[in-house]
C-alpha cells in the first residue's frame, strides 16, 4: 500500500471483526502525528500529476489542488483569518468546495460547512452562532448570508485568487485546535455546533485508511452533503493515499446516476446512510448489480442497517464488496465503533461493533458504574475521539462532557444517550435512545427542536413530535393543540412554514390536531398514547379529460398504488404534490424503482420532480408509453439553475435531497 505522508498506515488492512482488545478499549496504536494538510502536501509531492478531485469534466491534480489551497489560504489571511478562527462554507458540492476546505486549514482556521439547501433562517443562525471570521460562498450565495458578515465569493474573486502565490505554507494550527465544526439538531430549538480537533481527526483517518486498506488505486464517490459529519473523512482519506475523490455531477438524489458514476469511474468505495444505498440495489434495473461490481467497501452509518434488504447485493456473484457498519456521534469524531460484514458473516440486526483505535467505550448504569456483558446501560465515549464540545454552550457541555474515573480509563468522556449492551465477543448491541433524539436518513433530529418551531406558529399552543415506523423509513408525525378559536392550518401550509425554519429531513410527514396531549401519571407527555394519524382518504378521480381513455384511469390507479406503497398512505387527491403528501427524494427514488419494475419504464428523477402529482405522472407515462424504453448511461444533464430550483422545490414541499 502506498504510504500517505504522516498518516503511516500498516501494509496489511485489518478486519474490524478481528480487532481485539480489552473490553471497552480500542487497540492502542502509536500515532505518527502530523497535520492532515501537511500529509496531503507530502502526497502532492509524491504524486503531483495524479487526479486528486474531479466533478464531471472539472478536475484538479494533486499539485493543482495543493497550489489552489495555498492561494486561497493567503487570500483568507489577507482578510484577517488567523489560527483558531472559524470560516463558514456556504458552497455547492464541487471542486471549489474541496479547495476551500484545504485553504481554510492552511490558514490555520477551522471550517464550518453550511448546507446550501438549508432555509435562510437556519443559515443565518449558524453563520452568526459560529462567530466566523469570513464566510466563503459564491456570488449567488451572498444574498443568503446575514448582513454584516465578511465574505469571499470564489467566482467573483477568481482572478485575484489565481494571481496569489501558490507555494507551500507552514502548518498554522496545532493538534488540539479545531479542524471543523458541524452543526447538529438541538433540543432547545436551535442547532448546536460540535467542534472536533486535528488530533482526533488524524486518529480517525489513520484507523479508517488502515482498516479499509485504502490506497492509490481507490476511487471514492462522495454522495453525502458537505455538512454531514460522515462526509469529512471521505474528503481526506483518498487525498492522503493517492486515490481520486469524485464528486457527483448531478444535484438531486438519483440512484441510477450514482450507479452510472460507479460504473464509469470504477468506484471502489462508498460511504453513506443505508437509506441512500438501498435504492441503488432494491428494485434495480436488469444488470445493475454488475454495474456495481467495482465496489469493494460500502461503509454505512447514521441509522440501523436493514441487512436482509441488502442480501440480494451481497449474495450476487458480481459483488466482491464488504459492508462496514460504522457508529459514532458528531461530538466524538464521527466513528467510535465499527463492524465488518460480508455475504458469509452478516448479522441482523448488525451490531455497532468494537471500538476503533485509541477510543474507550464504557457501558454505565444510572450510578455511572460499568455493567457486564448482556446488561443494558448508557454508552459513554472516551479517548482520542472526544471533541472540544459545543460552541458557546457551557451548560450543555457540563451536562454531556464529564471527567470520569473508570477501570482502564480516567479522563473526559461524552455521554451519548444511547442504550447499548456488551456482547460476549466485545461488540456492542444497540437498543435505542434514553431521550427524544432520533435519526432520520442518518441526520440527528432532536424532536424538541421541531416542537419548538411548531409552537412558534401563531395558531399552535402545544406540539408533540414522535417517530413511527413507515413503509421504507421512519416517519416523523406531529400532534398539535391549537390556540382557542384557531383551526389547524392545511398540512401543505404547515410544511411550508417549517421549511422556512428547519432542514427538510426535520419536517413531519403528517399532522393531527388534538384537544389536549395525553399525559402520563407524572404529568409528562405520554408519547406512546398518541393516537395513530389516519391517512387521508383519496378523493375520487376527476372525470376523464378530453382524448383520454379507460387506460387513463388504469394508469392513474397504478401510480396511485405506487404512491401508497412508498408513502404508507394514499394522497389526498390525484392533484396533491408528492412532497405535500410527505414524500422525500429518497421516496421519489423508490417511485422510480417501482415504475421500472411494474412498467419497465426508466424515468429520470428530474422527470419525476417535474411531474410530482399522480395525475401529471400518469399523463407523462401515457404520453410516452409508445416510446422505446431508455437506459441512461450517465447522469441527467441538469444545469446549476435547474438544480437549485429542484432543491428549493423539494425544500418548500417538504421533500429531500
Amino acid at each position: 500500500m502506498q504510504q500517505a505522508g504522516s498518516v503511516r498506515m500498516e501494509e496489511a488492512p485489518a478486519r474490524i471483526a478481528d480487532a481485539t482488545g480489552p473490553m471497552g478499549a480500542g487497540p492502542l496504536r502509536a500515532m505518527a502525528w502530523e497535520m492532515v494538510t501537511l500529509a496531503f502536501a507530502r502526497q502532492a509531492r509524491e504524486t503531483p500529476d495524479r487526479t486528486a478531485v474531479r466533478r464531471g469534466d472539472v478536475l484538479l491534480t494533486y499539485a493543482g489542488l495543493d497550489a489552489a489551497a495555498n492561494r486561497l489560504a493567503r487570500q483568507l489571511m489577507a482578510q484577517g483569518v488567523r489560527r483558531g478562527d472559524r470560516v463558514a462554507l456556504l458552497l455547492p458540492r464541487d471542486v471549489d468546495a474541496v479547495v476551500a476546505i484545504l485553504g481554510v486549514l492552511r490558514a490555520g482556521a477551522a471550517y464550518v460547512p453550511v448546507d446550501m439547501a438549508y432555509p435562510e433562517a437556519r443559515i443565518h443562525f449558524i453563520v452568526r452562532d459560529c462567530g466566523c471570521r469570513v464566510a466563503i460562498t459564491t456570488s449567488a450565495g451572498l444574498s443568503r448570508l446575514p448582513a454584516g458578515v465578511a465574505s469571499l465569493a470564489l467566482d467573483a474573486q477568481a482572478q485575484a485568487i489565481a494571481e496569489t502565490p501558490g507555494d507551500a505554507l507552514p502548518a498554522a494550527s496545532g493538534p488540539d485546535d479545531a479542524i471543523y465544526v458541524i452543526y447538529t439538531s438541538g433540543s432547545t430549538g436551535q442547532p448546536k455546533g460540535a467542534a472536533v480537533t486535528h488530533r482526533s481527526f488524524a486518529n480517525l483517518l489513520q484507523w479508517y485508511i488502515r482498516t479499509l486498506g485504502l490506497n492509490g488505486g481507490d476511487s471514492t464517490l462522495l454522495v453525502s452533503a458537505l455538512g454531514f459529519d460522515l462526509t469529512q473523512k471521505n474528503i481526506y482519506a483518498p487525498l492522503l493515499t493517492g486515490g481520486t475523490l469524485y464528486l457527483p455531477d448531478f444535484d438531486v438524489f438519483d440512484p441510477e446516476a450514482i450507479v452510472a458514476t460507479v460504473e464509469k469511474r470504477s468506484i471502489t468505495f462508498l460511504n453513506c446512510t443505508p437509506s441512500t444505498f438501498l435504492p441503488l440495489v432494491e428494485g434495480a434495473a436488469a444488470g445493475r448489480m454488475e454495474r456495481l461490481a467495482s465496489l469493494r467497501w460500502v461503509v454505512l452509518g447514521g441509522e440501523p442497517i436493514p441487512i436482509r434488504r441488502l442480501l440480494p447485493w451481497l449474495d450476487h456473484p458480481a459483488c466482491q464488496g464488504q459492508i462496514l457498519n460504522s457508529y459514532g456521534p458528531t461530538e466524538c469524531t464521527d466513528i467510535c465503533a465499527a463492524w465488518a460484514m460480508g455475504a458469509a458473516n452478516w448479522e441482523d440486526p448488525a451490531p455497532l461493533g468494537r471500538p476503533v483505535d485509541n477510543v474507550f467505550l464504557a457501558v454505565l448504569d444510572e450510578a455511572r458504574q460499568p455493567v457486564g456483558p448482556g446488561v443494558e446501560g448508557e454508552l459513554w465515549i472516551g479517548g482520542m475521539g472526544v471533541g472540544l464540545g459545543y460552541l458557546g454552550r457551557p451548560e450543555l457541555n457540563a451536562e454531556r462532557f464529564m471527567t470520569l474515573r473508570l477501570p482502564g480509563h480516567e479522563g473526559r468522556m461524552y455521554r451519548t444517550g444511547d442504550r447499548v449492551s456488551w456482547r460476549a465477543d466485545g461488540a456492542l448491541d444497540f437498543f435505542g435512545r434514553l431521550d427524544h433524539q432520533t435519526k432520520i436518513r442518518g441526520h440527528r433530529v432532536e424532536l424538541g427542536e421541531i416542537e419548538a418551531a411548531l409552537c412558534a406558529h401563531a395558531d399552535i399552543r402545544e406540539a408533540c413530535v414522535a417517530v413511527r415506523d413507515g413503509a421504507a423509513e421512519p416517519r416523523l408525525l406531529a400532534w398539535l393543540v391549537m390556540r382557542e378559536g384557531a383551526a389547524m392550518p392545511p398540512e401543505a401550509g404547515l410544511r411550508r412554514y417549517l421549511g422556512e425554519k428547519l432542514p427538510e429531513h426535520m419536517i413531519p410527514v403528517a399532522f393531527d390536531a388534538l384537544p389536549a396531549l395525553p399525559l402520563s401519571p407524572n404529568g409528562k407527555i405520554d408519547r406512546q398514547a398518541l393516537p395513530d394519524i389516519a391517512a387521508p382518504a383519496p378523493e375520487p378521480s376527476p372525470p376523464a379529460r378530453g382524448g383520454e381513455t379507460a387506460d387513463s384511469e388504469d394508469m392513474e390507479n397504478l401510480v396511485l398504488g405506487v404512491w401508497r406503497d412508498v408513502l404508507g398512505q394514499a394522497p389526498a387527491s390525484p392533484e396533491q404534490n408528492f412532497f405535500d403528501a410527505g414524500g422525500t427524494s429518497v421516496g421519489l427514488a423508490r417511485v422510480q424503482a417501482a415504475i421500472r419494475a411494474r412498467l419497465g419504464r426508466d424515468l429520470a428523477v428530474v422527470e419525476l420532480f417535474a411531474h410530482p402529482t399522480v395525475a401529471s405522472l400518469a399523463r407523462l407515462l401515457r404520453q410516452t408509453q409508445d416510446a422505446p424504453a431508455r437506459r441512461r448511461n450517465g447522469a441527467p444533464a441538469v444545469g446549476l439553475r435547474q438544480a437549485e430550483a429542484l432543491r428549493r422545490m423539494a425544500l418548500v414541499r417538504g421533500g429531500g435531497r
